[in-house]
């Protein structure tokens, strides 16, 4: 089973739906979604903002995220 690390903006999404267990009200999507953007256009060049959709499951929801880019930013990746 592999591990992901989260990085400070997904902890900060999550710790917002976890605490809402209602539909969120749009300032919350909104905030949730710029910070998707931040985070993604650290390695993509971005064509549209984000987009999310929350359904409710049996434990919680299933959170899906799509966004258009126009192409992959160069970056290193430490060893």
């Amino acid at each position: 089973m592999k591990k992901y690390i989260l990085t400070e903006n997904f902890e900060q999404a999550n710790r917002i739906i976890e605490s809402d267990k209602a539909v969120l009200s749009d300032g919350c999507k909104s905030l949730i979604l710029q910070d998707f953007a931040n985070t993604f256009s650290r390695y993509f060049e971005l064509s549209e903002p984000p987009r999310m959709r929350l359904e409710p499951s049996e434990k919680g929801y299933v959170v899906t995220v799509t966004f258009s880019a126009d192409l992959i930013k160069k970056f290193n990746v430490l060893k």
